[in-house]
């Protein structure tokens, strides 16, 4: 029988409800190989067909049931191979209600975030990814997502980035739902993912040399710091320093590491 299926081929074209369904299928499987690391076979076929029922997700119901009577399993991997490489989600859910409360998203691949909301939510999501304690994710949400601003403009709707605003903000963000948060979590990585594309000099990958162990992660170094180190320490230029745009701020330090590179040789 012969159907028409529309299936997304890259994580932006995901809906909202299968971006949260498919980074919340992701966190249930690695909770359960890591409790249960003997079961990790059956969890990833279990994870390959959750992860392909979600993909076919806004098709009619007719059409899915064919599909997934008819199809073999081999046939849904080359459709779900984008989801296991690197992720690469740079649109935000647009808005949240939190308790009747409305927050807003950065812009798509973050391109509005000044650098010093960059280098705050960059610090908790390496503490989110390192401890995987839900309280780090929760912050990195409420430091994303916040009311909109008295005076709007045409770069970001949302309310100036305060730090000290964020814990207040995190208590009320306790309550969305962890499906949501996984969600934003994801797409934040596929922002920094892209960011890192952007600026591989900064971001720089350890060398791999075939045959020799692969290399450890160098220590993370916050953005907070490299602030710091470009103004000097000088308390006075901090404000202003951290409401550049953290694109721009970063293009300052590839070019920096450029200029040093070329005098070095």
């Amino acid at each position: 029988m012969q159907i028409n299926l529309s299936i997304p081929q890259k994580w932006n074209d995901l809906s909202t409800d299968q971006l949260q369904n498919i980074a919340f299928q992701f966190h249930l499987y690695q909770q359960i190989v890591k409790d249960s690391p003997q079961t990790e076979g059956e969890t990833s076929a279990r994870l390959f067909l959750q992860l392909s029922k979600e993909l076919l997700r806004g098709n009619k119901w007719q059409s899915i049931r064919v599909a997934l009577k008819e199809m073999q399993p081999k046939a849904f991997a080359p459709l779900v191979k984008f989801l296991y490489d690197t992720a690469d989600r740079t649109k935000f859910i647009p808005s949240v209600k939190v308790d009747g409360l409305l927050f807003h998203s950065p812009g798509q691949r973050i391109r509005n975030i000044t650098i010093g909301e960059f280098s705050f939510a960059d610090a908790v999501f390496y503490k989110w990814k390192q401890t995987k304690q839900p309280i780090w994710l929760t912050v990195l949400c409420a430091t994303l997502y916040r009311p909109v601003a008295d005076e709007q403009n045409d770069m970001d709707i949302r309310k100036e980035f305060v730090k000290q605003a964020v814990d207040a903000r995190a208590d009320i963000f306790q309550a969305l739902p962890l499906k949501t948060k996984l969600a934003i979590g994801a797409t934040y990585e596929g922002c920094r993912n892209h960011i890192a594309e952007t600026f591989p000099l900064i971001f720089s990958k350890p060398t791999e040399i075939e045959g020799m162990q692969k290399p450890k992660p160098g220590k993370y170094v916050s953005f907070g710091e490299i602030v710091l180190q470009k103004i000097d320490g000088d308390p006075s230029k901090l404000m202003q320093t951290n409401n550049v745009l953290a694109y721009d701020f970063l293009n300052i330090i590839n070019n920096d590491i450029k200029n040093f590179r070329k005098q070095k040789k």
